[in-house]
This record gives C-alpha cells, structure tokens and sequence, in this order.
C-alpha cells in the first residue's frame, strides 16, 4: 500500500451533486414522520475468497530491499471472476525491477493451468499515460485463463528496490471486501537498522532476532467480507492496521522533503518579470491571491500520485512554465517560487486528499497522496491543483486533515475544521401553477464557501441546455428550461445560477389539487439526501460535509382555487444538525422556507442515529402534501 490514488470528489459539500431524486408519493395530508426500524446486517456476499496472502521484505544495509508477494485467491462467483480475473503489479525501472516469479489457476477438478507468455503483459501504467515525463512507471499484468466459480488463482512477485526511497515505511490493512483466511507481513532487516512496528486491531505480531537479522512478523487471520458503506471513510480508518516504519517521527518527514525540495525554488529573472507581471501594484494577502489564481488556472494538472515513480521532488520552475503543466508538487512549487520573488513565506504540506481521516499510528509518506501549500503569514492552507478552489478554500477531503510541513525542522498540524455557517447552498425559487396543471418556474441559486468549488466544475463540465434538462429530468415534476451563470473562471466570486423552465402537466387539475413542493431548477433537493440513508445498521462513519442549505419557494397559486391544507411547519435539532421549515399564506401564494446545518464533516456510526432522524425530518416534510380547492 505504498501509494494512494486520489480521488478527487465532485462534491457540494454535502457529499452531493445532484444526487437521483426519488419520486415522492403524492397523497392528501401530511406524510408521516415514523421512522422505519433499522433491520440488522444482512450477510455479506462473498464473490471471492482471499486463501493466502503473503508480502515478504528482506531489507539490505542501506535500506534497499526484495519484495516477494504471493497471493491465492478462490472464486466463489461470476462476479468474483470478474473483478479478480487479472493481477497488476506496478513499478518505476528507475528505482525498482519486477519480476514473476510464477502465476498459475488450479481448477475445481485440480487441474493445474500454467498462465503462460501470452496472458501475461508489461506496459506503461495509468500513471506514466496520463502525466508523460513525470512518472514512467509500468505495470505488468497477469490475465488469469479458463476461469470459472470455483477456480483458484496464484500469483507471485519479486519486486526489488535499488534505490533507497524517501523512507522504509508502509501500511498494512487486510482485505475488505473478500474474506481473508490468512495474511501475513514479514520483515527480514539487519540489526544495526532502526525500524519500529504497531498495530491495531487483530494482527498478532513477533519480533525476534536470528543471528544479525531481526525478523517481524504480522498476521491476521479468519477475517470475515465486509461490506462497503455509501460515502464511508476508507477502510484505513477503521481496519485492522500493522504499520512499519525506520522514521522517528513525522518532523523528519518533513525535513527529508524541506531537504530534497527547499532548492528547487530558485527565483529566476523569468519568474521575478512573471510575479511582477500578475501582482503588478499589489502586496501581501492581494498579491497572494492574485499568484495563487494565476498558477491554479494557467497550469494543467497532469499526475495524480505521490509515489516511487512520481516522486516526491517537484520539477524546476523553469520546466513547468516552458511545459505548461505539472502534479500536485509542481503546482506548490511554481506558487512557493511566485510568492518567493514577491518576499511572501509559504511552506509544501503533505496531506492525504481522500477519505483517510485518522493519523495512522506511526509516520510514515504512505499515510499522504497530495501536496498543498501553506501561508505562514497569513495561516492559511491552500489547494492550487483544484483549479476551481477559489484561494483559501479546501473541500471536505482536505478538511481537518492532519498534515507533515516540508521545513528546516519538520513540522505537524491540521488543515481547518470545516464551519457550518461559511459553507452555504441558497436556492430562492418562484413557481407558478397554471390552470392547465403545468409549472412556471425561475429560481437563483448561489453557493458560498466549499459549496463553490463542485460547483464550478459542474457547470463548466457540460453546456447550460443540457445541464438544467438533467437537472429537471431528476425532479418529479420534470420539464426543460434555460441556466446563466456567474463567470465560472473568476475564482473571487461566489457562483450564481439563475435557472427558469417549464413543466407540463406537473400537477392534476380537478376540483381539488394535491401536490408537493416542486424542486425545479436545484443542484440539491432535500430528497436527494435520501442518498446518505442506510437502512441496514451503519458500521462505518460517513462523510457529510458541514455546511448549511437553505430553499425558499414562492408557490404561485391557480386563479379560482383557494388552500384548504397545509402540512404543520417544523423545528428540530439534535447533535446531528437543525432543520426548520415554514409554510407561511400570503394573497395568492404559498411561500415554504427550509433550513438545514449538518455540523460536522464526518458523523461516526454511533452519530449515524441521530444524522438519519435529521435526514427523514426534511425527506418526510419535502414530500409533504399541500391541498388547493376550487372555490
């Protein structure tokens, strides 16, 4: 597990974009608020089976190691076929070499299969293809032959470490998904090399020594399928975790990177003319947000990984500028360098952009995948690889994060925890019932704090028409329209989207009317949060995002029909949030306010009671029934 892939989340904070509307069932009155009873975990289907899983280290003096792993997996389904029918393995040939050692199937019947030449494939990884000239790792492949349910699969590697890496460290974790029967972790390292261990949950480890070496053993045994939750924390977080690592804390972390970084920033005349050119008369905090604009949108990202073949070391100011684009270290690098021809300090953080909350038990690089940047002066932690961020800003990924500084002396911290109140969703809407039961609607949304940067991505991702018809496609009562935005590339500006459309037939025309609040034109509807429920017993914390929604519908009555029911209006608070919804009477119209605030980014499982009471108070009260009748 020596490198994790970002993901990058297209969020509205809320961990939603346009989550799938469920359709609400229109009855008279006012749905009721009971909640279903939480049924317990259903058994895990298990498509696969992990037999054995060994990864054995036998570590040289200098800290370059061989690296054999083997693993023997059974088949149990077709859809276990499927997701295990091939084996990757993954390497940088300039500081690493692989071999296969043996790969083979043994059949139901015993029959042995050799996997031969012709199943097996060597070709430039994801990586190298997608950021050319900055990683040029490969990855041999193993396609496994004649397989069926009930077939089991071998595969074993020597991979060979020929340079010493940023630092001999790892993490640990068992299979997730498939039941694991055994897995075990060896280190063979010579005595004179510092190395420490811990654990956590039910790996049983031995420490021992054997002439000049000193050998380290963790196994896990019998562990069961789990199955994934939406929206979970990665497993890392709350598995079974054996950590290994030679540093002697996350400080000399950051001072092997302040180490093989700090010179790169060389401020060159063509960098000094460059920061002058975007800051022209401005100093300090302005002439920082104006550096970090220019680098988040004149640069192309390329490379989603620190890793062996990636690297931990940036290129130079000069390469980045002449290619025009970089990863993540490139970003912090040309920005640091920027900032460096202005006087203005700023720092390289390390930190995990993903779904890994918790600080694994030991230092180690593999606990990070990303690279950020902070501002000393001004204490701020900024993102320049999202190039939708406005400055200052981090999602829900890079949040309350625990981060190593790249300085003299190393240092720790936190990003920000995330606050409800700055992070705000707004949608004010008027609709107008005509008498042949379609809808007139105009609506404004704006978002303000991490809502912004999804945002922006997600209308700068497809052209307006098409938008806004997806949009009114997941709402009950459908339609088409047309969508403005606020200038999507200017990253000071909150977003603004001013939405109007069309629903034919939205509403049945008789002498009495019976319908729910439509949604229109709305990145986030209240019933799209029926996306967070699990209705089996939660196991795992769920990612939310803390932020406040707020929906006002002016409901424009039809001529000739006068209210006869209102659903009851609603406060509620809990440790989860609040919720509060208003139906107020005007002349000729109904105007409903909602009201949401999730506190907190993450919701532990034994939160997650009082997250779904919230949830199902605006879910019941959105498919709630207002009653018009003929007069």
């Amino acid at each position: 597990m020596k490198a994790y892939g970002i993901e990058v989340r297209q969020l509205l904070s809320f961990q939603t974009l346009n989550r799938k509307v469920q359709t609400p069932v229109k009855t008279a009155g006012t749905t009721t608020e009971k909640q279903p009873t939480t049924p317990p975990a259903k058994p895990v289907v298990e498509n696969a089976r992990m037999d054995n899983y060994e990864n054995h280290y036998q570590v040289n003096l200098d800290y370059t190691y061989t690296e054999v792993i083997a693993q023997r997996m059974t088949l149990l389904t077709r859809q276990g076929i499927e997701d295990w029918q091939r084996a990757n393995q993954s390497y940088s040939p300039d500081t690493q070499s692989l071999e296969l050692v043996e790969a083979y199937v043994i059949q139901p019947n015993g029959e042995k299969v050799k996997v031969t030449e012709e199943n097996i494939f060597t070709r430039p990884s994801q990586e190298s293809q997608d950021a050319p000239g900055f990683s040029n790792s490969m990855t041999t492949t193993v396609v496994f032959p004649k397989l069926m349910v009930g077939s089991q699969t071998f595969v074993k590697w020597k991979l060979t470490q020929k340079k010493p890496s940023i630092d001999f460290s790892d993490i640990e974790t068992p299979s997730f998904r498939e039941s694991s029967v055994k897995e075990t972790v060896q280190i063979s390292i010579p005595t004179s090399l510092k190395l420490r261990w811990k654990k956590r949950g039910a790996y049983v480890v031995s420490d021992k020594i054997q002439g000049d070496r000193r050998i380290i053993t963790a196994v896990i045994a019998n562990q069961p399928a789990r199955q994934s939750e939406n929206d979970m924390v990665d497993p890392t977080d709350v598995d079974s975790v054996f950590v290994f690592s030679n540093l002697d804390s996350w400080e000399e972390l950051g001072k092997i990177v302040w180490r093989d970084w700090h010179d790169k920033a060389v401020v060159t005349p063509e960098i000094k003319r460059l920061a002058d050119k975007i800051t022209g008369d401005k100093q300090g905090i302005e002439a920082t947000r104006l550096i970090y604009n220019w680098v988040a949108q004149n640069i192309k990202y390329v490379a989603v990984y620190l890793t062996e073949s990636a690297g931990y070391i940036p290129h130079t100011s000069t390469a980045i500028l002449r290619n025009g684009y970089g990863d993540c270290k490139d970003y912090v690098l040309l920005m640091q360098t920027l900032l460096k021809a202005k006087g203005i300090n700023s720092v390289p953080v390390l930190v995990n952009w993903g779904s890994i909350y918790q600080t694994v038990p030991l230092p180690t690089s593999s606990q990070f995948n990303h690279a950020i940047i902070y501002l000393p002066d001004y204490k701020i932690f900024a993102n320049p690889t999202d190039n939708y961020a406005s400055f200052g800003q981090l999602d829900v990924s890079l949040r309350n994060k625990f981060v190593v500084m790249a300085t003299q002396k190393g240092l720790t911290a936190y990003t920000p925890k995330s606050i409800a109140n700055q992070n705000r969703y707004s949608m004010t809407s008027t609709i107008t019932i005509a008498n042949d039961g379609s809808i007139n609607g105009q609506s404004e949304v704006q978002y303000f704090g991490s809502f912004n940067t999804p945002s922006r991505r997600y209308f700068a991702s497809d052209k307006p028409e098409q938008i806004v018809n997806q949009l009114l496609a997941a709402t009950p009562e459908g339609g088409s329209g047309t969508l403005e935005t606020s200038d999507l590339n200017n990253l000071e500006q909150p977003v603004t989207v001013k939405g109007k459309w069309l629903s034919p037939y939205a509403v049945s025309i008789d002498k009495q009317i019976y319908f729910s609040t439509p949604f229109g034109v709305s990145t986030i509807n209240p019933q799209s949060l029926r996306g967070f429920i699990t209705f089996n017993k939660r196991s795992y914390p769920l990612v939310v995002g803390a932020g406040n929604g707020s929906w006002e519908y002016k409901i424009i009555l039809p001529t000739g029909y006068k209210i006869s029911h209102l659903p009851e209006n609603r406060s509620f608070s809990n440790a989860a949030g609040e919720y509060k919804c208003r139906y107020e009477v005007g002349n000729g119209y109904i105007r409903v306010q909602r009201n949401l605030t999730f506190q907190k980014d993450v919701y532990s499982a034994q939160e997650y009671p009082a997250f779904q009471d919230l949830i199902y108070k605006i879910i019941n009260d959105a498919r709630s029934v207002m009653v018009l009748e003929k007069f």
